[in-house]
């Protein structure tokens, strides 16, 4: 069912959703997108196993009896009234994933919330396996007691959940889109935050159903790179949208995966960042922040995508697409830094089929990030800014790992 090397982790067993075992060339067409099919076994376990949780009166209210309304105006924000939730509430999970660690809770509440285990499997077909101890290499569904919709989980890596690097991990990255694309049902998005204030480094992936899409979902586009018969990728910019933000769009989860999971590495202390992934994990939305000097606060990432909760009714009758639309300018990222960051997602993306070509794989090694510093310093051709310092320093990092070894 799994390799052996996948160990177990003793003390806890939940339900197991194996994916189908990856087949391919290791080449850029490798893991690559089907069409949607019939009601999806993953959809029908998350969702049962969620209602479950419900029905038992885990939740702290019913998000779907929560007041809805759309602002007027061109963007089409749209907000809740939810007198029960606040971020404070991510705080507190966040205090919970960091005593989690080694899957020993400090109540049965914590297991309550254990809906499934999610894992990479070696068989052909998907398969699920009830009441077994979760490998280390696998994903936990924990139920979120305050939804901000419904469905609302967290995918929690199995094993080293108090480490930082461990969210971070490109694998982890690629089982949360692979979920996306499993789960293969257009309402279901996964989210992830990583160095806004709203939640520390520890906070894992979430992920929950939204009957429409959201806002930053309809807003037009322009692309910025076309990697159409090379790195099967898209890389567009949102236009006349508060916030910038760029859009990933490939077939290839594989080289989406890739690509993001490394801009994504390169932030630094000044520089948050948000990732909404829709479209059955073809599409990812990069929403990189600023810190709002006035509040020190950065956005969600459902707030990225203009889904706003309130917790008073004046504030959410008074909510307006000025009011929104200042909010999301005040943490987005200046022209400069932005064509910056425009630069190297193209030089990433060009040296991905370049890396592939030369060494008929996908993944990234140490030949791969120095080939990208040294085009991304011919490419932008600015020393200074802060970007490049970032690059430079991992490219530093990297000459003197080679040398050493």
């Amino acid at each position: 069912m799994v390799s052996a090397s996948a160990t177990k982790v003793e003390g806890v067993k939940t339900h197991l959703y194996y994916f189908g075992a990856e087949h391919g060339n290791d080449n850029l067409k490798n893991f690559a997108y089907s069409e949607q099919g019939d009601p999806n076994l993953l959809d029908t376990i998350l969702l049962s196993q969620w209602d479950n949780f419900a029905w038992k009166g885990h939740l702290d209210y019913d998000v779907t009896a929560c007041q809805l309304k759309v602002i007027e105006g061109g963007k089409k924000f749209v907000c809740q009234l939810n007198n029960k939730w606040n971020s404070f509430f991510l705080k507190e999970y966040d205090k919970f994933f960091e005593s989690f660690g080694c899957l020993k809770p400090n109540s049965m509440k914590c297991y309550e919330g254990l809906l499934l285990c999610i894992a990479q499997g070696e068989k052909d077909r998907p398969e699920v396996a009830p009441s077994s101890p979760p490998p280390k290499d696998g994903l936990l569904v924990i139920a979120n007691a305050h939804p901000v919709e419904y469905g609302h989980i967290f995918l929690v890596p199995s094993a080293m959940i108090n480490q930082v690097s461990c969210y971070r991990d490109k694998r982890m990255f690629q089982l949360a889109t692979k979920i996306a694309f499993e789960v293969n049902n257009a309402a279901f998005r996964v989210f992830f935050d990583s160095g806004t204030s709203v939640v520390s480094d520890h906070m894992p992936f979430q992920a929950c159903y939204f009957a429409n899409p959201l806002p930053v979902e309809s807003t037009s586009t322009f692309m910025v790179y076309d990697g159409k018969g090379r790195s099967d990728i898209i890389v567009s910019e949102t236009v006349d949208y508060p916030l910038k933000a760029l859009v990933f769009t490939s077939n290839n989860l594989q080289a989406l995966v890739t690509v993001v999971s490394e801009i994504s590495s390169l932030h630094d202390n000044t520089t948050a960042y948000s990732l909404l992934i829709t479209n059955n994990g073809t599409k990812i939305f990069l929403f990189p922040q600023v810190k709002n000097l006035a509040t020190g606060c950065s956005l969600s990432a459902w707030e990225c995508g203009g889904y706003f909760v309130y917790h008073t009714k004046f504030d959410f009758d008074s909510a307006s697409e000025t009011a929104i639309s200042s909010r999301m300018s005040s943490i987005s990222l200046h022209d400069s830094a932005f064509e910056d960051l425009k630069h190297l997602c193209c030089t990433i993306a060009d040296d991905l089929v370049i890396h592939c070509l030369n060494h008929s794989r996908i993944f990234f090694d140490d030949n791969f990030f120095l080939s990208t510093m040294k085009q991304k310093d011919r490419a932008m051709r600015k020393p200074h800014s802060p970007l490049m310092n970032l690059l430079g320093a991992k490219r530093s990092a990297m000459s003197s790992r080679n040398n050493s070894a």
